[in-house]
């Protein structure tokens, strides 16, 4: 509340009778209207809009009569109108909900244009470099390999075809494998029989470069096994940890218009997961009477825990050059380094003697590395000191390959 005095005596009264002047000074403007206001019963605009009294001044309106007393001022109280209030924020609003847009056309995948059927197309390519010191140390690099390969599966069917244009013979796989009632499953088409166990290991699971040379002199060049047209039909209860299987195949022919047919049989039982024991058999058809037996008998054992694994064959049969014992052994220990590099020591041995009517041996030590990262790539390296059936004595071979898979 704001005094406005106009002599020095009148200041020092109202400072003392502050309070009485003021009530005195409401009254008065209740009753009497001021100069300049509004007049008296009409209702001041300013306060009638606001609905409440504004605050209030109080101010001098003229000189004090003659004779009255120094220290006594008249004084009205004038209510100014209340100061606009300030604009509120706006009301707020709950956002509108988003509008999710409209689906797009996404193709179905393959499978479920198919009814369930599931295409996959992948491949390897494997280059290597060799020395040899048969050769006097010349070094050779080769496309060893570059397959592509399209597999279909449904449930209970599964063909595959795989070919190899780094081959003169590109065609390498061409089957159907079907799974029946009762953990049956017929497999038919171009494809290994399930004899020796090193020749049915896939070259990009396989530690060492090669498969070593009882594989190659009995597969490769008396043709015990190998890729051929045959069906095989097999037993697996228990989820597979059982499996017998016998099947027949073209055989090759030995001067006839009209192939002769393989048999061949294999049993093997799966302990703890990890360990498999086994037993295989072929026996080549004979295109005529006087042509030369060639049969084979295998055991084997496979060890597969974890970081470690084992595999050791033994052999024995008959083939053109007379009867053989062979035997193969293979260890290998995975180190893993960091979350995809891994480090594969391996080493391995070998060992074939040939019986009457024709003599001779053959043996292998190998020994490298395999540098493996992720999924898809391997460096491998090896050096190797052999003994092929027909040598004089062993020789060194050192060996390099770079694979990769997709």
């Amino acid at each position: 509340m704001l005094l406005l005095l106009t002599t020095p005596g009148a200041a020092l009264g109202v400072e003392a009778d502050a309070a009485p002047a003021v009530a005195q000074a409401e009254e008065e403007a209740l009753a009497v209207p001021a100069a300049g206001s509004p007049l008296a019963g009409q209702p001041d605009p300013a306060a009638a809009s606001a609905g409440a009294p504004g605050p209030a001044s109080v101010r001098e309106v003229g000189h004090p009569p003659a004779g009255a007393p120094a220290r006594t001022a008249r004084v009205e109280v004038v209510r100014t109108a209340p100061l606009p209030a300030a604009p509120g924020p706006p009301p707020r609003t709950a956002p509108p909900a988003p509008v999710a847009p409209p689906a797009s056309p996404v193709a179905e995948p393959i499978r479920a244009r198919r009814e369930g059927l599931q295409i996959e197309v992948g491949g390897q390519v494997f280059v290597g470099g060799a020395a040899d010191a048969r050769d006097g140390w010349k070094r050779d690099v080769a496309l060893d390999r570059a397959r592509i390969e399209v597999r279909g599966s449904m449930p209970g069917l599964l063909t595959v075809i795989e070919a190899d244009v780094a081959d003169t013979k590109p065609l390498k796989d061409a089957f159907v494998r079907l799974d029946g009632p009762s953990a049956t499953r017929l497999t038919a088409g171009r494809f290994k029989p399930p004899f020796l166990e090193r020749e049915n290991v896939s070259a990009w699971k396989l530690p060492r470069i090669g498969r070593g040379v009882v594989n190659d002199y009995l597969v490769d060049r008396n043709e015990l096994g190998g890729r051929r047209v045959g069906a095989v039909g097999a037993v697996r209860p228990w989820d597979g940890a059982l499996e017998v299987s016998a099947g027949v195949f073209q055989g090759t022919p030995n001067g006839d218009e009209k192939p002769p047919q393989d048999y061949v049989a294999r049993a093997a039982v799966r302990l703890a997961g990890a360990l498999e024991l086994g037993a295989a058999g072929y026996r080549a058809g004979r295109s005529a009477p006087d042509a030369p037996r060639r049969e084979a008998g295998s055991a084997f054992a496979a060890l597969d825990a974890g970081p470690l694994a084992v595999s050791l064959e033994a052999l024995t049969g008959r083939i053109e050059q007379g009867t053989f014992t062979a035997g193969i052994g293979l260890v290998e220990y995975t180190i893993p380094v960091g979350k995809r590099l891994r480090v594969t020591p391996m080493a391995g041995v070998e060992a074939l003697r040939l019986r009457a009517p024709a003599q001779g041996t053959g043996s292998s030590a190998v020994g490298g590395a395999v540098l493996g990262f992720g999924e898809g790539l391997k460096l491998k390296v090896q050096g190797e000191r052999a003994r092929r059936p027909g040598e004089k004595a062993p020789a060194n071979a050192i060996a390099v390959q770079l694979a990769t898979r997709f």
